[in-house]
């Protein structure tokens, strides 16, 4: 079956929620930055920089904690998980396989559409003469 245990779910769950929040926090910071130089809040509030990162860390934080304290989003999570185990990914033979298809079949649609697209502007082309 699989190698994976509920407890090494459990650290994997805990992983993505702690990545997840990391990116939140950066993005807040982020964004607080750039409102600071649209409005110039950093000349008109005093320690402007400092209150944004912690405001950004503490919405972080406060996020990770929710998401790992809530009982149904931590049962959602779980159940992600084990539903992801039992996922049978494809070896790499078979993705050599199907990439190479796929791009045969982009190929044959994108030649398609090129043809569709070129008899299109031929005949509005001849339209146009047409009417002149």
């Amino acid at each position: 079956m699989s190698s994976v245990t509920n407890d090494n779910g459990k650290k994997w769950i805990q992983a993505g929620v702690t990545g997840v929040c990391i990116i939140i926090g950066y993005v807040l910071i982020s964004f607080f930055l750039q409102l600071g130089e649209w409005f110039e809040l950093e000349s008109k509030i005093s320690s402007y920089v400092l209150i944004t990162n912690i405001v950004s860390v503490l919405v972080a934080g406060g996020t990770y904690f929710y998401i790992i304290n809530n009982k149904a989003t931590s049962t959602f999570l779980d159940e992600v998980w084990s539903e992801t185990v039992k996922v049978v990914w494809p070896d790499k033979n078979e993705t050599v396989k199907q990439t190479i298809i796929i791009m045969i079949g982009v190929t044959i649609v994108g030649f398609i559409l090129w043809v569709f697209d070129y008899l299109g502007t031929l005949f509005l082309s001849l339209i146009q003469d047409f009417v002149k």
